[in-house]
């Protein structure tokens, strides 16, 4: 007996240390079912073709699956000419943000024709169910007539993040032979604990050593940018082997891997990436000036003729592509930017020129300074690709409360909130979207909260597509 148990868990991916969420279907739940999806006992209905539903759950008195109870045209069977995914059951939102090797473990009996005619599905969301993707499907007729466990790795999605949905579908399905579909019982999804590291490291010129400054470098799980001495620190890294991928114009990309990250400790790398022979010429003398301390002119000279377009960087992130020798930068936040210029051939992107650096001192749309302690706004993931989830307090009760999103120039590009709130604490998603439901370019964003038209709070964000 002991040995069957073994096998039984490592078969059904127990050996994960944390329970993350689970359902055995005996109690009240939040599952969206559309279709012939149910949440009741099983009775042995259907099997016109493949197996009928099971006579009883695999424990307990409840499952969640199609046609449980009689249902439809075809008692116990799925329908005849669904469209894609049109019969589902959507889990809760599962917040997997504390955990990696996440594991999606449940047992199934289904009978399904071939994909040539009818279709089953698991699906996995990471933003809150605006999106799908698919990680099974039926690749022949499955004809069950026992419980079985499944597992399937779903890591890729769901690692430390906090918005996921398990989705189960049916459909599409051809206009004859009907099975019986889903049943499903005591799904689980389950994960390792996140521990964390970081990792530092330079990024220099292989051939000169000199540091690269604005080199992009990001893993998995954060992002960063080097400064002016080649340095980057990336934090909050789970512990194990990780890897990096840095890009710095003019140079070929470096990747490394198998970097050990250990618990509250900093893994150290040197980069050194070598520098492209065919990158073309850069501008030169690139030089800025501040006017009235809410816009930036820049200005440059030509590498040579016959260039397509000049992009001009903000703080390492492209922000404007112009065909001129020169730009006005407008800026609404407080601070200092650095600025650099490289020129477009039809061969490919320049070296950098010259930084320019400039301050804007304490103007501008975001710069005021009021006690913010009360509204604790965060947001996570930061940086985010699609989706951010934005969290506040508000201590107030009756306050009218409004969260926007404006870009770097100071557009607003999305309204999240515009209502009346008692006090508590809100959460909101932007998936990256603008208020004509287009999604935005990347770069850095800024979501604005005003409680009853006074108090403001300020949230950079950055998202990476």
């Amino acid at each position: 007996m002991r040995i069957l148990i073994v096998i039984l868990l490592l078969t059904f991916g127990y050996l994960y240390s944390d329970i993350i969420w689970q359902d055995d279907f005996e109690s009240a739940s939040e599952w969206i079912l559309d279709g012939e999806f149910e949440i009741d006992s099983p009775q042995g209905l259907g099997g016109e073709y493949g197996n009928p539903d099971p006579a009883s759950a695999y424990n307990g008195s409840n499952v969640l699956g199609v046609d449980l109870t009689g249902l439809g045209s075809y008692p116990g069977d799925y329908e005849t000419n669904l469209g894609d995914h049109e019969y589902s059951a959507v889990s809760p939102v599962i917040d997997c943000s504390s955990f990696i090797n996440v594991q999606l473990n449940f047992a199934k009996w289904l009978n399904v024709e071939q994909p040539a005619y009818d279709h089953a599905y698991i699906s996995v969301s990471n933003d809150n169910g605006i999106s799908w993707i698919d990680i099974w499907t039926n690749s022949s007729a499955l004809t069950d007539n026992s419980w079985n466990l499944d597992n399937y790795d779903i890591s890729d999605l769901a690692d430390m993040n906090q918005q996921i949905k398990i989705r189960f579908s049916i459909g599409s399905t051809d206009s004859s032979w009907q099975y019986s579909g889903w049943n499903i019982d005591d799904i689980s999804i389950e994960g390792d604990p996140v521990v964390y590291g970081s990792i530092e490291g330079n990024v220099v010129d292989s051939i000169t050593s000199d540091p690269i400054p604005f080199a992009q470098i990001s893993c998995p799980f954060a992002y960063s940018i080097s400064d002016e001495n080649g340095y980057f620190l990336i934090n909050n890294i789970p512990t194990g082997e990780r890897e990096i991928f840095i890009n710095a114009i003019g140079y070929f990309n470096f990747e490394s891997d198998l970097i050990t990250v250990t618990e509250n400790d900093t893994a150290y790398i040197f980069c050194e990436m070598t520098e492209n022979p065919d990158t073309p010429a850069a501008p030169v003398n690139l030089q800025a000036e501040v006017i009235e301390n809410t816009q930036v002119n820049l200005w440059w000279e030509a590498p040579r003729d016959l260039l397509l377009a000049y992009n001009i960087y903000r703080n390492g992130f492209l922000i404007e592509s112009t065909n001129e020798l020169e730009f006005l930068d407008e800026i609404f936040v407080a601070g200092t930017y650095e600025y650099f210029v490289t020129a477009i051939y039809d061969v490919g992107e320049s070296l950098p020129s010259n930084t320019a650096e400039v301050l804007i001192e304490e103007v501008g749309v975001f710069n005021i300074e009021l006690p913010m302690t009360n509204l604790q706004m965060t947001n996570y993931p930061n940086p985010f690709n699609p989706t951010t989830t934005i969290s506040f307090n508000v201590t107030q009760t009756s306050s009218f409360v409004t969260l926007e999103i404006f870009n770097i120039k100071g557009q607003k590009v999305k309204t999240l909130l515009n209502s009346l709130l008692s006090a508590g604490h809100f959460e909101c998603i932007w998936n990256g979207k603008d208020n004509s439901n287009k999604s935005v370019s990347s770069g850095e964003y800024f979501a604005r909260l005003k409680v009853n038209g006074e108090e403001i709070d300020v949230r950079k964000m950055l998202l990476l597509r």
